[in-house]
């Protein structure tokens, strides 16, 4: 809320201004019943209310647009496979899912979505347009693509098929002795697969763990709290701080690592991002670098530090509302360009195999690997 009298009132004349301009759309549209006019209204009004805001990631959603986020949290939708975000309004994709259509088709991070078989996607908040993106297991859709060094847009069409999204998968490395511990999303069953990984990992008796959050798109904060205290003791500090004033650093709440599962305080730890990195896969990986409890490499995170608190309602619709801005446990906030690696591994596009995980494997068995003997 702003601190002056006067910027008060622009702000609540703002939101009044989108509000009736929302329902003034809504007015002129035809409908079946009164309840649906009112509902209607209601809708547009909030929506107008919070797109008045000027925040891409404060929305409102109603029933079924509201659906798709939270079929991804639960780990199975049908679809094509995509993270993600509208940073400046566009639908822009952070990062396709490995083995999926869109990974598939060659969508790449970074290619913005500009229409789905003709709708243009544009101007939509997220999850109404990815309820156009997605659709019944074996339907194509057709998606316009604007891709940086590609002239002009192009189409590609991906068959939608059943996703799973495994919140953790398992890899044994370098002959069994590192353990690749991927997390794919920040959702209802993260922590619980986390566990899973991490007891076989000590059965395993692995030298070093790699945590590859490339791709990760965020999730649930409780559920980084956890994975943080997977690595790191819950004694040694916060997880991160919650700053409520979006504009300065006065208000700061700490919030608590979670140690309360398999727990792996001293196995080297190198962890992986990309900008396909966001959200809470960025508060893990800023507590992880923080506490010297591992390196992170690659490139630099999607860079997406404010928080956001879901109001559900009794109808099935919800507001997303940005209400503070997350800051690593050196109370650094996660800046707009992203966390920088401590070791910097780009990828060309035509590169062969995986050099960050290459990479990663290097600085573990560098540190750990016994010299062979002359």
């Amino acid at each position: 809320m702003p601190a002056s009298p006067e910027a008060r009132a622009t702000f609540w004349a703002d939101l009044e201004e989108g509000a009736v301009a929302g329902m003034a759309a809504v007015a002129a549209t035809p409908v079946a019943t009164m309840d649906g006019y009112r509902r209607g209204l209601d809708y547009a009004a909030a929506r107008g209310i919070t797109e008045a805001l000027g925040d891409d990631y404060t929305i409102f959603l109603e029933p079924l647009v509201g659906q798709p986020l939270r079929e991804e949290l639960a780990g199975q939708y049908e679809g094509i496979g995509i993270w993600v975000e509208q940073p400046e309004g566009e639908m822009t994709i952070i990062a396709p899912i490995v083995g999926s259509p869109a990974a598939r088709a060659d969508l790449r991070p970074g290619d913005v979505i500009l229409a789905a078989d003709g709708h243009t996607l544009t101007g939509l908040q997220n999850d109404a347009a990815m309820s156009l993106i997605r659709g019944p297991a074996g339907t194509p859709v057709r998606l316009t693509l604007r891709r940086s060094g590609v002239v002009g847009p192009f189409d590609v069409i991906v068959d939608r098929e059943a996703i799973v999204v495994p919140a953790v998968v398992y890899e044994p490395l370098a002959d069994g002795r590192v353990a690749r511990i991927t997390a794919g999303i920040f959702g209802d069953n993260t922590t619980r697969e986390l566990d899973q990984a991490l007891a076989r990992a000590k059965n395993d008796k692995v030298i070093g763990i790699i945590l590859d959050l490339r791709g990760n798109g965020g999730g649930w904060v409780t559920s980084a709290q956890e994975m943080i205290g997977r690595f790191v003791p819950a004694d040694v500090g916060p997880a991160l701080y919650q700053d409520l004033d979006l504009d300065d650093g006065d208000d700061l709440i700490a919030e608590l690592i979670v140690s309360d599962g398999e727990t792996v305080f001293e196995t080297p730890l190198v962890v992986l991002v990309d900008g396909g990195t966001a959200s809470a896969a960025e508060i893990v990986a800023g507590a992880i670098h923080d506490y010297d409890r591992g390196v992170l490499v690659g490139e630099p995170t999607f860079g997406k530090g404010l928080v956001q608190r879901v109001h559900d309602f009794d109808d099935g619709s919800s507001a997303r509302i940005t209400f503070a801005r997350w800051l690593t446990p050196s109370q650094t906030p996660i800046p707009v360009e992203g966390l920088a690696p401590d070791i910097v591994v780009t990828v060309p596009a035509e590169a062969a195999g995986d050099p960050q995980l290459e990479r990663a494997l290097d600085v573990l068995l560098g540190d750990l690997a016994t010299p062979s003997p002359e």
